[in-house]
């Protein structure tokens, strides 16, 4: 069991639809609040630029960079919070659906490879994505384990600690260029797979070894 390769799956819009859950509850909210759409453009906007800038500061945990998040892009178009409201953002995180080639395709994977996931996640968040993909990891390595986020290196180089092995024998499948694809190129990770679900254009300096619009054929590709 212990001579099975590795492969690492970061797990938000590779395996799970985080962004666009929780996109639509934030759509929701501010359409209960009477915000049109170009209040809701701008929400979605804010928040997605803030999430990004405070993951690259000073760490806090995932719930934390939402609750801000959240409470930026609400205050950018003039709308007031409830105090539950920034929880029904991590709610819609907790339940994002996974897409619907995830379960065939790492069920495929199971007897012939170990499995982690690399996650700027937290263990209270995690697990229900866990739980709704249905399949069991061998590791799972999160942003609060390592205090930082990706594309920082030390969230890598934590995953290839408790998995034990070396960057070279390592295969890392994402779909995020900025978070996954460069940085493993830049510690040697040995493949490097982009699951381009959203038909975007990567950088050629760090072209990976396969590109693919979805889990489907990652057996073949690897």
């Amino acid at each position: 069991m212990k001579n099975r390769p590795w492969l690492t799956f970061d797990c938000y819009d590779t395996l799970v639809r985080y962004t666009e859950s929780k996109s639509y509850t934030l759509k929701k909210l501010v359409e209960e609040k009477g915000g049109d759409a170009d209040k809701i453009a701008k929400a979605k906007s804010v928040f997605e630029k803030k999430e990004r800038e405070l993951q690259l500061g000073p760490f806090m945990i995932l719930s934390e960079v939402i609750h801000e998040s959240f409470k930026s892009a609400m205050q950018s178009v003039n709308l007031k919070i409830l105090p539950e409201d920034g929880e029904k953002i991590i709610c819609s995180i907790k339940s994002a659906d996974p897409f619907p080639d995830v379960f065939d395709a790492l069920s495929a994977l199971k007897d012939d490879y170990r499995l982690a996931i690399l996650s700027n996640s937290q263990p209270d968040i995690i697990r229900y994505n866990i739980d709704n993909i249905g399949i069991e990891f061998d590791a799972v390595v999160l942003a609060s384990e390592a205090k930082c986020y990706k594309p920082s290196k030390g969230m890598f180089e934590t995953l290839l600690q408790r998995i034990e092995a070396p960057a070279p024998n390592v295969t890392h499948i994402a779909q995020s260029f900025y978070h996954d694809m460069c940085t493993a190129k830049d510690l040697g990770f040995g493949r490097r797979v982009w699951i381009n679900r959203y038909n975007r254009v990567g950088n050629p300096e760090y072209k990976p070894d396969a590109e693919l619009v979805d889990l489907t054929s990652l057996r073949e590709a690897i």
